[in-house]
C-alpha cells in the first residue's frame, strides 16, 4: 500500500469514527430540545381552528421530549389556501414547523383551481380534534321568513362559500324549499359570530359548543339542524340535517355531491407535519399527541371549549381519513360544481390532481 492509500484511510476511518461519535451523542440529546416548533394557524384569530391551536401548543411540548418552546402564526385567507401554499412551499420536513389545517382546508383543495399549490393528502398527519357535527342556527328575529318565499330571504353568512356546512343550507334550499340567499367573505369564525349578532346576517352553523350555546343563551338564534347522522349528546334535542330531509332526501348524484362536500367536516382540526418528514420524527409528535388527548387538564378544557362531544383521532387514521373525504365521483363533482353556481356560491371546474 503506497502512503497515498495509507492516509485516505486514515481519513476514512476518523470521519467514520467522528460521525458515529455525533450519532451517538445526538441520541444522548432529545431532538427537540432547545428548540422551538411553530404552528401556522389557517385561520383567523377567536374561531375554533386557533382555539385548538393555542389548546395544543399548551399542552403538546410537555409530552415531547425535549419540551421545545412553541409560537403561533394565523394565516388565514382563501379557506385555507394561503396557510396551506405557505406550509407547503416553505415548511421544512424537520418537525420544527406544523400546520394547524380545518376541514375548510379540505374543501377548498377538492374546489381545485389555479390557486390551489398544495396536496394535503401528503401531509404526515399527528392528529386531529372532532366536535360532532356543525348546528345550523337562525335569527329569531328571522326565522318565520324561512318558508316565505314572498319575504325578503334569510342570509347565510360565511368565510369563503364552500365551508363544510354549508351544504346544509343549500340542499334545504333545492329540496326544502327555504327561502335564502348567501354571503360570503368574512376574515373568521369570531368576526362571523358578531355579524350574527349586529343582525348582518341570519343564519350561520358552527361547531363549536360554546359558540353555539352562548348565541342561545343571550337569545340571538334558535337551532335549526345538526350535520351528523346522530344527534350530538350536548344537542340531543336538535334533528339530523337527515331527519328533516326525511322522504325529500335524494339518492342520486345529488346526495353523493352532498356528502362529497361535507365530508371534510369529519376531520374536523388536524395538526400535520410537511410531506417528507421523517417517520421517527411523526412517531414522536404522534405519542406526543397521543398522551396529550389523555392529560386531564387538557380534557377539561376541550370539553369547556368544544361540548362533551369532541373528540380525538390519531394520525395515522387522520391521513387516511384525508384521502378519503378529498377522492370524490365525476358524477358528485358535476353536480356539485352545478349547484354551486345556481345558488352563487364558489364553483371553480378542479384542476386534474396527480
Amino acid at each position: 500500500m503506497n502512503t497515498k492509500s495509507l492516509w485516505l484511510l486514515i481519513l476514512a476511518g476518523s470521519l467514520w469514527l467522528g460521525f458515529g461519535l455525533g450519532v451517538s451523542q445526538a441520541q444522548d440529546k432529545p431532538y427537540y430540545e432547545g428548540k422551538t416548533v411553530k404552528v401556522i394557524v389557517s385561520s383567523s384569530p377567536g374561531g375554533g381552528t386557533d382555539t385548538t391551536a393555542r389548546l395544543v401548543v399548551r399542552f403538546l411540548p410537555k409530552y415531547i421530549p425535549g419540551n421545545p418552546q412553541t409560537i403561533v402564526q394565523n394565516m388565514p385567507g382563501g379557506g385555507g389556501t394561503v396557510s396551506n401554499n405557505f406550509f407547503s412551499r416553505e415548511a421544512k420536513p424537520d418537525g420544527l414547523t406544523l400546520l394547524q389545517d380545518s376541514s375548510s382546508g379540505l374543501n377548498t383543495f377538492s374546489r381545485g383551481g389555479p390557486a390551489i399549490k398544495y396536496d394535503p393528502r401528503k401531509y404526515r398527519a399527528i392528529g386531529a380534534l372532532t366536535r360532532g357535527g356543525s348546528i345550523l342556527m337562525v335569527r329569531r328575529d328571522a326565522r318565520s321568513r324561512l318558508m316565505d318565499r314572498s319575504a325578503r330571504p334569510l342570509v347565510v353568512g360565511d368565510v369563503d362559500g364552500i365551508r363544510n356546512w354549508v351544504p346544509m343550507t343549500v340542499w334545504a334550499a333545492e329540496y326544502l324549499g327555504w327561502n335564502l340567499k348567501w354571503i360570503y367573505g368574512y376574515p373568521g369564525t369570531g368576526e362571523l359570530v358578531l355579524a350574527l349578532r349586529q343582525g348582518e346576517f341570519d343564519m350561520f352553523a358552527t361547531q363549536n359548543a360554546k359558540i353555539i350555546q352562548g348565541l342561545f343563551k343571550d337569545g340571538v338564534v334558535e337551532y335549526l339542524a345538526q350535520q351528523d347522522d346522530e344527534r350530538r349528546p350536548d344537542f340531543s334535542d336538535v334533528p339530523t340535517f337527515d331527519e328533516i330531509l326525511g322522504a325529500k332526501k335524494p339518492s342520486d348524484a345529488s346526495w353523493q355531491a352532498y356528502l362529497a362536500w361535507a365530508g371534510p367536516g369529519v376531520v374536523d382540526k388536524f395538526l400535520v407535519a410537511p410531506e417528507g418528514t421523517p417517520d421517527d420524527i411523526v412517531r414522536l409528535l404522534r405519542e406526543a399527541f397521543r398522551k396529550m388527548s389523555q392529560d386531564p387538564e387538557f380534557k377539561d378544557l376541550a370539553t369547556k371549549f368544544f361540548g362533551a362531544a369532541w373528540s380525538v383521532r390519531p394520525g395515522e387514521k387522520t391521513e387516511a381519513l384525508i384521502r378519503e373525504v378529498t377522492t370524490i365521483s365525476p358524477e358528485a363533482m358535476k353536480f356539485l360544481v352545478k349547484i354551486r353556481k345556481k345558488y352563487g356560491l364558489p364553483a371553480e371546474e378542479p384542476k386534474k390532481k396527480k
